[in-house]
C-alpha cells in the first residue's frame, strides 16, 4: 500500500515510514526522488533553490522586512558590545579578568533568567508592544553605560536594564518570523533571519578593529611600570565607549521602527478564517493559493495556565533536553566573544587583528547559510543538528595543537561551517514544536543554551585565562583551549546517546524514533 505524502512531512518522516515493507515506494519513485536530489545539490542546482527561497517570500507584510531592520539593528548593538565587553570592563572600570568575565556571564544568564520570567507576558503583551518596550528600556540602559562612571550605575544598568530590553527583542523577533511568513516560506525565512544577523556581526568586526587599534584609549591610566593606577574611574571617550555609541544609535532607529508595526500575522488557511487585511502576491514557486494578511489577537492567559499547557508537552519536554545537551557547544561562541580576543591580544600583540578574524564568522555564514538551507530544507531540523555540532566541536583543537595566528584562522573557519549546519535549525526545531500563541515562552527557552552559557563561560573564561594566559608570565594557552574543546565535545556525543529519545515522535508525526542507521544514511545522501 502506497502512502502519500504532505509538503509538511521532512524527508526524515519518508524515510521513517518508508522502512516498513509495507509502506515502501515503487523504484521508479525512489530513482526520480534521488534524481531530484542529485541536481539540488549542484551549484546550479543550489542558486535555483535559494532563488525559490526569495520567491516564496513574495507577498509577505511589510513587517517582515522591519523584522529583518530590527534583527539588523539589534544584532548590531549586540556584537559590537560583546566583542569588547570584557575589555571595557577591565580596562575603562579596572575589573580583572576573572571579575569582567564573571560580569559577562551574569549579563548573557540575566537574559535568560528574565526571559524565563516573563515569556508568558511577551506572549500576551504580542510582538508589537514588546518590541515597542524591549529595545526603549536597552536604550536607556545602553545610555547609562556609556555616560557613567559609576560602578553602581554600570552594573545596575549591566545586569538589570540591558538584560531586561535584549530579552525583549530577541526571542520576539523570531517569533514574528512566523507569524509573517506562511509554512512553506518558514525555514528559508529563518534561514535570511540567521543571514541578517551574521550581516550586522561582520559589519561590527572591522568596526571594533578600527576604533581599537587606531584610536588611544585614554581611559586606561598607568604608572611608569606599566600597573594601572587603582582609582575612581573618570569619563573619557575612549575607543570601547566610542563603539558603544554606534550601538546606541542602531538602538535609535530601532526603537523607532518598532512604532510602526502592527499585530498581525499571515494565514495559510482562507477558507472560514478572519477578514484579510491585505492579499499577498501570487507565489510563483508554488502553487498552494496565495495566503492572507489577518489581525492577530495575542492568546492570552495566566501564568499558571500558560506554564501548564507549556509543561505538560512531551514535545516540550524532549525540546528542553535538546537545549540543555547543546549547551556545551553553545559555550564555544561565547569564548569567541569573551576569550578569543583576550587570548589573541596577549599571544600577539595589541595590533592583532582581533575584530577581522572575528568577522571569517559572519562572513562564511552569510554566504553559507542560504546554501545549505536550501540543500537541506528537507532534512529534519535535528539530523542538521547533530551533524553541526560534531563539526563545531571540532573547530577548537586547532587552536589546542598551535598557537599561531593560522589556528585562530582555521578556529574561527571551521567553527563557521559547523555553525552553518545546524544553530539556524534550532530556531526552525523550536518553530515546529511550539504551539501558535506560545512562541514567547518556547523562544525564550530556545535561547537559553546561548544565553545560559555566559554565565560558567564568562567564569571559566576568567580562570583560564589568569591561570594558563597571564598578561604577564609564563603562558600554556593550548592546553587551556583543550580544556574548551573536551568541554565543547560533550554535546555532540550527549545527542548520539540520547537520540532515541530525543527523536521521537508524536502521534501528530512518525511513531517511531529516527533509526540510527537511517540516520547515518541520510547524513551521508545529505553531502555527497
Amino acid at each position: 500500500m502506497e502512502k502519500k505524502y504532505s509538503d509538511k512531512e521532512t524527508a526524515i518522516d519518508y524515510m521513517v515510514d518508508s522502512s516498513s515493507e509495507e509502506d515502501r515506494l515503487s523504484p521508479s519513485t525512489t530513482t526520480t526522488m534521488k534524481e531530484q536530489q542529485t541536481s539540488t545539490l549542484t551549484l546550479y542546482g543550489l542558486l535555483g533553490r535559494v532563488r525559490e527561497g526569495f520567491q516564496s517570500l513574495r507577498g509577505a507584510p511589510t513587517e517582515l522586512y522591519k523584522a529583518y531592520v530590527l534583527k539588523f539593528l539589534d544584532s548590531y548593538s549586540y556584537f559590537s558590545m560583546s566583542i569588547i565587553f570584557t575589555l571595557f570592563l577591565s580596562d575603562d572600570f579596572g575589573f580583572t579578568d576573572l571579575q569582567a568575565g564573571t560580569l559577562y556571564g551574569l549579563w548573557g544568564a540575566l537574559i535568560t533568567l528574565y526571559g524565563l520570567m516573563i515569556g508568558p507576558l511577551m506572549d500576551n503583551l504580542g510582538v508589537c508592544r514588546s518590541l515597542q518596550i524591549g529595545f526603549a528600556v536597552s536604550l536607556i540602559a545602553r545610555l547609562i553605560i556609556v555616560f557613567t562612571t559609576s560602578r553602581t550605575m554600570l552594573l545596575i544598568n549591566l545586569l538589570g536594564a540591558l538584560p531586561l530590553g535584549n530579552c525583549l527583542g530577541i526571542p520576539v523577533l523570531t517569533t514574528g518570523i512566523r507569524r509573517y511568513t506562511r509554512e512553506s516560506a518558514r525555514g528559508f525565512a529563518f534561514g535570511l533571519f540567521y543571514v541578517v544577523m551574521n550581516v550586522a556581526a561582520l559589519l561590527s568586526g572591522p568596526i571594533v578593529d578600527i576604533l581599537t587599534i587606531r584610536y588611544q584609549n585614554p581611559a586606561v591610566q598607568k604608572e611608569d611600570g606599566g600597573d594601572e593606577i587603582d582609582k575612581e574611574p573618570t569619563w573619557a571617550l575612549s575607543s570601547y565607549r566610542a563603539i558603544i555609541i554606534t550601538g546606541i544609535f542602531a538602538n535609535l532607529i530601532a526603537c523607532v521602527i518598532t512604532f510602526t508595526m502592527r499585530e498581525i500575522k499571515v494565514d495559510d488557511h482562507q477558507e472560514g478564517g478572519p477578514t484579510p487585511l491585505i492579499p499577498s502576491d501570487t507565489d510563483s514557486a508554488a502553487a498552494a493559493p496565495s495566503p492572507q494578511v489577518v489581525n492577530f489577537a495575542p492568546k492570552e492567559g495566566s501564568l499558571r495556565q500558560i506554564m501548564i499547557e507549556t509543561y505538560s508537552s512531551p514535545s516540550f519536554r524532549r525540546f528542553i533536553l535538546v537545549c540543555l545537551i547543546t549547551l556545551n557547544v553553545r559555550m564555544i561562541f561565547r569564548h569567541l566573544d569573551a576569550t578569543l580576543p583576550k587570548y589573541m591580544m596577549r599571544e600577539f600583540g595589541e595590533g592583532v587583528p582581533k575584530g577581522t578574524i572575528y568577522a571569517i564568522n559572519p562572513a562564511l555564514i552569510i554566504i553559507l547559510v542560504p546554501l545549505v538551507t536550501a540543500a537541506t530544507t528537507n532534512v529534519d531540523p535535528l539530523v542538521m543538528i547533530h551533524i553541526g555540532s560534531y563539526v563545531s566541536a571540532a573547530s577548537v583543537f586547532a587552536l589546542a595543537f598551535s598557537t599561531s595566528i593560522w589556528a585562530c584562522i582555521v578556529f574561527v573557519t571551521v567553527l563557521s561551517i559547523g555553525e552553518a549546519l545546524w544553530s539556524p535549525r534550532l530556531n526552525d526545531y523550536a518553530m515546529n514544536i511550539c504551539p501558535e500563541g506560545r512562541e514567547g515562552t518556547f523562544m525564550a527557552l530556545s535561547t537559553a543554551p546561548l544565553f545560559l552559557a555566559k554565565l560558567p563561560v564568562g567564569m571559566l573564561s576568567g580562570i583560564l585565562l589568569e591561570k594558563y594566559c597571564p598578561e604577564e608570565g609564563e603562558r600554556h594557552s593550548q592546553k587551556m583551549w583543550l580544556i574548551i574543546g573536551l568541554l565543547t565535545l560533550s554535546s555532540p556525543v550527549f545527542l548520539t546517546v540520547f537520540w532515541k529519545y530525543i527523536s521521537y515522535r508524536e502521534p501528530t508525526e512518525p511513531k517511531e524514533p529516527i533509526p540510527s542507521t537511517e540516520l547515518r544514511r541520510l547524513q551521508l545522501s545529505s553531502f555527497v
